[in-house]
């Protein structure tokens, strides 16, 4: 029986950086375990072994065995991790497991520079996956061979965030292991964020002098000596998910620091802490572990446009808008988002996202007064928030996504912009904020707009002259796979997308409309509930000769309205 956490274990979360394969032997290892889902799970592993190319070959004895250990550890770990489990000598994934293998193969498939960029810019979409998983993380639970008292409920990972964030977004593994190990109750955690408060608050406070914490906090738990900041690593690697929550060990004061633009999941998960779960079988543990994040989706990458946009954006972004051209569904918004996110290397608070309508103004998107407790305030509107942004980071590319641009009245919105994003260092004044503004030469624009939207006939030359415009067509492969994903058989599947294939080029929808069709009566339902309003509206035409687009789309007939098989 234990009064500590377990701190004995020495294998930390692997790197899984994008580098067109798996990182180092851990990260092959698990991409060779998640895809030998269902396969048996019985030394010398023979599945996992074909899944990382290593041929079957006669070893000494001794030398198998230390590598059938090496995949026992591994797969403890993994386990641990709510990633993957064996029952009746299987192996199996969880779901969590499964869309970590979703997101691996995004960036793997990769061969080219661009891999890296990919990998940041999937970072926000791996941290949605892992936080719900890593917070319902449990001390006691049916995988650890160690002992503790009753009553053990203590959530060790969900706990070392629930200080940082008490504690300036800052731990050192000292405080961990004098303060934060000894905890075995969740409810103990308050205490032990109080003792360290108060230990910072003392003259000469310094958590690298073994005696001033002995006095400050008192001894660590348990005292494992020298190697103790090694073994109080792995707490805090499975609490950053490798580098991902936590920034990395790199700061001279031993501190371990929350990366910041993920400080809001943390306080989301933290303010909605997990039920306990008593489940006795390590198997049902795991497979309960693993289900969180069940509602995160991951998104299919649209890594080759996405990277055409980041080129445009890093070739023209200093003096143009990046505009993403074309028909509703086909994507721009995302592909606006994942290029942002790779200009801004994976920091969502370096990226501001507004969407323009009819009666959005200049005051909402540059600046002007806005009532406030009952008075008018001058008030930054999204530019200039953004771009104050980028002038206090000079080094740090932030970015602007203009979504919609084409339904408001662009030229009286974007005001100066439409100038001096060209001329970035003249500095212009804005009347209702009495200051003057330069735009930052770290700002990127990135805009949105539908070709069909009659505003965009009416933009004059300046704008025109201002926008370095990138068409997004529609894009038969991705309705593929979006049909695919929604389970629709095979024959069906290439009935609607030899339809789409054959639309003219002016039709004004794309493939996104498609996603969660599954069968006929979807098909029926997603033609008079949306297609057709692309077409007519209140008895007129609005698209010339809808009968093109009818044609070869016969789902709409009232023959398949409840049907899920064709006639």
């Amino acid at each position: 029986m234990t009064g500590h956490w377990d701190i004995s274990g020495r294998d930390v979360v692997p790197e899984l950086r994008a580098l067109a394969r798996p990182a180092d032997v851990g990260a092959a290892l698990l991409h060779a375990m998640l895809h030998s889902d269902g396969k048996p799970w019985k030394a010398p592993y023979e599945d996992v072994r074909k899944n990382l190319g290593i041929r079957s070959k006669p070893v000494a004895p001794e030398l198998q065995e230390q590598a059938n250990q090496r995949f026992r550890t591994y797969m403890a770990l993994f386990r641990g991790l709510g990633l993957l489990y064996e029952d009746g000598g299987t192996l199996h994934s969880t779901n969590f497991g499964n869309k970590l293998l979703e997101l691996l193969e995004i960036q793997y498939q990769r061969v080219d520079d661009f891999s890296q960029e990919l990998h940041l810019a999937s970072r926000p979409q791996l941290a949605r996956l892992v936080v719900p998983v890593l917070a319902k993380y449990q001390l006691e639970n049916p995988l650890s061979s160690t002992k503790y008292p009753d009553g053990t409920d203590i959530r060790p990972l969900l706990a070392i965030w629930r200080a940082m964030r008490a504690l300036d977004n800052k731990l050192h593994w000292e405080e961990l292991g004098r303060a934060l190990t000894p905890c075995l109750r969740d409810s103990d955690v308050t205490t032990a964020i109080q003792r360290i408060s108060a230990a910072r608050s003392r003259p000469g406070y310094n958590p690298s002098d073994p005696i001033l914490m002995d006095s400050a906090l008192g001894p660590r738990q348990p005292d494992a000596g020298a190697d103790q900041s090694d073994r109080l690593d792995t707490w805090f690697s499975r609490a950053a998910f490798k580098g991902l929550l936590l920034e990395p060990r790199d700061r001279p004061d031993g501190y371990r620091h929350l990366s910041k633009e993920y400080i809001p999941l943390l306080d989301e998960a933290i303010a909605n802490p997990p039920e306990f779960n008593e489940t006795s079988t390590r198997s049902e543990y795991v497979q309960w572990l693993g289900s969180a994040g069940s509602s995160v989706t991951v998104e299919p990458s649209t890594d080759v446009t996405a990277s055409r946009v980041v080129d445009k954006c890093r070739r023209y972004g200093d003096r143009q808008i990046i505009a993403l051209v074309g028909p509703a569904g086909t994507g721009k918004t995302r592909i606006a988002e994942e290029a942002a996110l790779i200009l801004a290397e994976g920091d969502p608070t370096r990226i501001l996202t507004v969407q323009f309508h009819a009666s959005f103004t200049y005051e909402e998107f540059v600046g002007g007064l806005a009532p406030i407790g009952g008075t008018f305030e001058p008030t930054p509107g999204a530019l200039v928030r953004i771009n104050d942004a980028a002038l206090s980071h000079p080094g740090k590319t932030h970015v602007l996504i203009v979504d919609e641009l084409s339904r408001a009245d662009v030229a009286n919105v974007l005001g100066e912009l439409l100038t001096y994003i060209e001329y970035r260092d003249r500095p212009f004044l804005v009347p209702s904020l009495s200051r003057d503004v330069t735009i930052a030469r770290n700002l990127v624009v990135i805009a949105t707009l539908n070709p069909a939207d009659r505003s965009v006939v009416n933009m004059d030359d300046a704008l025109v002259r201002r926008l370095r415009q990138i068409e997004i067509p529609r894009d038969s492969g991705a309705l593929d796979r979006i049909l695919a994903a929604a389970g629709m058989d095979e024959k069906l599947r290439s009935q609607v997308v030899q339809w789409f294939e054959e639309l003219p080029a002016d039709a004004p929808f794309g493939h996104g409309l498609f996603v969660g069709i599954q069968n006929p009566t979807d098909l029926h339902d997603l033609w008079h509930e949306s297609i057709r309003f692309f077409l007519r509206r209140g008895g007129l035409n609005v698209y010339p000769e809808p009968e093109r687009i009818e044609q070869g789309y016969p789902w709409r007939h009232g023959a398949y309205a409840e049907s899920t098989e064709a006639p």
